[in-house]
């Protein structure tokens, strides 16, 4: 819908811990699995999974979950430069410095290039579905200079009364955008948002996804996210601000 088609493929489904993924699951995993009040659960490998009360329980043995296609390109990771301490009373550089985008820019990866408007496409996109969790993020390893992947989006549309601005501060700090993820935002205005995304979402198997409050915040959140780029307009002017991804491609990347 934004257009920019740097997330996985996503679909959401039953499944049957039972017949689908215990016959198939690791040792590691089947390890993890327990019963609860005749519920199957399990709680998986991983940094935050902390045992039994970190544990996801199916519904008997059925669970609802998404299904992401699995990428299977090596990925290089790289520090978010946005990212949060995750540290009580802590708070990174970008939170304390308003002119933080400056720094930023004295490094090449994001002087030159496209970069640093993957960047800011990936904080309009999280802004808007509530995602303040963007610690890290890829691109492919053979490709240095590929695309960001948008891969891991799990804290997303969470307290839809609460818009956490600072995730846009990629944008607000820099005050540049693509002129093509200018142009879509446009388009998607006055309610158009959530209009397209609940009929998008009817098709998915464990419809519905979102509720009549969440997609009001999206709508909410756009608008927000439109000042922004007005008030950095009025401050810097159209041309400083408004991005034709061309400029910065040398032109024998451009295609014709």
């Amino acid at each position: 819908i934004l257009g920019f088609r740097r997330t996985p493929l996503t679909v959401g489904r039953y499944l049957n811990l039972q017949t689908e993924v215990i016959p198939v699951a690791s040792s590691r995993l089947l390890d993890t699995f327990f019963n609860k009040d005749n519920n199957t659960c399990f709680y998986g490998k991983c940094y935050y999974c902390k045992g039994k009360e970190s544990g996801v329980c199916a519904q008997k043995t059925t669970l609802e979950g998404t299904i992401v296609l699995w990428i299977s390109h090596k990925m290089q990771l790289y520090r978010h430069p946005w990212g949060r301490t995750y540290i009580d009373n802590k708070l990174a550089k970008w939170e304390t410095d308003s002119k933080f985008c400056d720094k930023v820019l004295q490094t090449d990866m994001y002087k030159l290039g496209i970069r640093l408007l993957d960047i800011i496409d990936t904080s309009v996109f999280d802004y808007i579905i509530g995602n303040a969790d963007r610690h890290h993020y890829e691109t492919f390893h053979e490709f240095p200079d590929s695309m960001v992947i948008m891969l891991d989006n799990g804290k997303s549309f969470g307290n839809p009364y609460h818009d956490e601005y600072s995730i846009l501060a990629p944008l607000y700090q820099c005050c540049k955008i693509r002129q093509s993820t200018y142009d879509q935002l446009k388009m998607l205005k006055n309610g158009i948002l959530s209009k397209v995304l609940e009929a998008v979402l009817l098709f998915d198997p464990i419809s519905p996804i979102l509720n009549k409050f969440h997609l009001r915040a999206i709508d909410r959140r756009l608008h927000q996210l439109l000042t922004t780029i007005d008030n950095c307009v009025k401050e810097q002017g159209m041309p400083n601000v408004i991005i034709s991804e061309e400029k910065l491609i040398p032109e024998k990347h451009v295609e014709t």
